[in-house]
């Protein structure tokens, strides 16, 4: 066998590989370790021999028997002995008729000479050349790889089993497919933790396996792709990683596929729930057969969730909506899940009126919902009553809206305790009924209209929201910010001309408080109160 080629200047060397990896590779796949337990030495070159002849070798050296040679005679046993006396890092010999004699395994074993049979079926120039590559040559056969990859995939592809079937019998390890929330939608072998915040690929070793892990980024939350070799070379990683690219085009190009029958379902859904709330009993054949087709039962009594995203800013709900159906199927509501501007309605249906004991049968289960999203989605969640028939879906709705509306997510309670963050519609009062309201799309658009001439005056705004708050007191204002009640005067006076009321006459207060309320979140992000009192 030729020696490896020089290395050039200013070219990086293979890194190491050890015999464990080799032994571990597809290349010796059905070869027996049957001595010497040394597999951690490192191996730089690998020799085609004839016979078990260390000649001019000595450490680093692997040694692959090319010819007839007699496993079970004397020849092998002296060869075995000079070979440990150079150091030679392994020995691999074909298995004829008969294998190694036991004082053979044992010389080696007693020698620390780590001794590799082939199975009768491998040539041993085929794996010494491979085995040669690997350890010289290793972007030949990541190159190699890849082509088999684009030969064995071709043209378009029906199923992510498809991509993952072909990255696995190229690289002779299991391959997986991981859902955005790290749960496996594909395969059996994953790792125990990965980095899911960073979109790029990633290597995880966790015990005897590392994981290849390549995204597939289509839309806010990706896929991935997870290779797990077992105890790999540095070239298998390295093959592993350039499949796996190679492979994410395919398997975008499914999601992308899946994601336009996702987007094409998830219209005929929201559009149709929008119908059953505006049309309600007057619902007619066709809007019937719509939800037919659906699989929504509108005959029987329906108990509505609501769940409402906190404080994140528009996001893509078709994606995270299976991730919210998995843990709403695993706290027990399996009915049907819509997807909103702001979050999702579920909703249950039972063909019998059902007793109170049911409601808080239904306002665990979203309490539970919501603690297996944990932090990832971040979520408050309303509960309507029961009601039946078609009307009675649409109120149940409105009223899991209305009490989903009500939670505050800046308040200490929602904040640190999950179980605030659901409400049911009968347990809120005059002032969530209030927070419910400005909380609204239709209360946001009019606080923004009447707020807007103070749109970049966040001092003003903050300044006189605090004023409201605490009942139009100048003295109490100016405690609050820290501010002299001069200084709260002159901002107040300075609001009330740009806005053009007069916060004396109590409705034009009234719709000002109101309008603030709805905003309040914003202001409070945007101007803490040294800033306010600073400006």
């Amino acid at each position: 066998m030729k020696e490896p080629t020089k290395q050039q200047p200013g070219e990086q060397p293979p890194e190491p590989v050890t015999l464990r990896q080799l032994v571990g590779h597809p290349v010796l796949a059905g070869a027996e370790h049957a001595g010497g337990a040394s597999l951690d030495r490192q191996v730089r070159r690998v020799s085609v021999r004839a016979g078990v002849d260390p000649a001019g070798l000595g450490s680093g050296d692997l040694i692959v028997v090319s010819g007839a040679v007699d496993a079970s005679g004397w020849q092998v046993e002296a060869g075995i002995r000079r070979c440990a006396l150079a150091g030679i890092a392994g020995l691999v010999l074909p298995v004829r008729d008969r294998g190694p004699l036991a004082t053979t395994v044992l010389l080696a074993e007693r020698l620390n000479l780590p001794l590799v049979l082939l199975p009768a079926d491998a040539s041993p120039n085929d794996v010494a050349l491979r085995l040669a590559q690997l350890v010289a040559t290793p972007e030949v056969v990541r190159s190699e790889q890849v082509l088999r990859f684009v030969r064995r995939i071709r043209g378009q592809v029906d199923s992510l089993e498809a991509v993952t079937t072909a990255v696995a019998e190229v690289i002779h390890a299991p391959v997986s497919a991981l859902g955005p929330d790290g749960a496996l939608v594909h395969g059996r072998h994953g790792p125990a933790s990965f980095r899911r915040d960073l979109n790029l690929p990633q290597v995880v070793v966790e015990g005897e396996f590392t994981h290849v892990i390549q995204p597939v980024s289509v839309g806010s939350a990706p896929l991935w792709l997870v290779a797990a070799l077992r105890l790999p070379a540095p070239a298998q990683v390295e093959v592993a990683q350039a499949v796996l690219a190679t492979a994410e085009p395919w398997a975008m190009s499914w999601l992308a596929t899946r994601r336009l029958a996702a987007e094409r379902d998830a219209r005929a859904r929201t559009t149709l729930l929008a119908d059953l709330l505006r049309l309600r009993e007057d619902a007619g054949t066709v809007t019937r057969h719509r939800a037919a087709i659906l699989g929504w039962r509108l005959d029987g009594w329906h108990t509505a969730a609501y769940l409402r995203r906190l404080n994140e800013p528009p996001t893509d709900n078709l994606t995270d909506r299976d991730e919210i159906a998995r843990a709403l199927a695993q706290a027990g509501i399996d009915g049907p899940l819509v997807e909103q501007s702001d979050g999702w309605v579920a909703w249950q249906t039972v063909r019998d009126e059902p007793s109170p004991q049911e409601v808080k049968v239904v306002l665990e289960a979203v309490r539970r919902t919501l603690a297996l999203l944990g932090s990832r989605i971040e979520l408050a969640a309303g509960v309507g009553r029961l009601h039946p028939g078609i009307g009675g879906l649409a109120r149940t709705v409105d009223e899991a809206r209305e009490a989903a509306l009500s939670i505050d997510p800046t308040s200490v309670d929602v904040s640190q305790d999950p179980a605030a963050r659901v409400a049911h519609i009968d347990a809120l009062g005059v002032g969530r009924l209030v927070r419910a309201w400005t909380r609204s799309r239709s209360a946001r658009a009019l606080a923004n209209t009447l707020l807007a001439p103070l749109a970049d005056q966040e001092t003003l705004l903050a300044t006189l929201d605090v004023y409201l708050e605490h009942e139009s007191s100048v003295v109490a204002t100016a405690a609050a910010l820290g501010l002299h009640r001069n200084t709260v005067s002159d901002r107040i006076a300075r609001t009330q001309r740009i806005l053009g009321v007069d916060l004396r006459d109590p409705d034009d207060r009234l719709a000002v408080e109101l309008a603030c309320r709805a905003l309040r979140p914003n202001v409070r992000r945007t101007s803490s109160k040294s800033q306010i009192a600073n400006s």
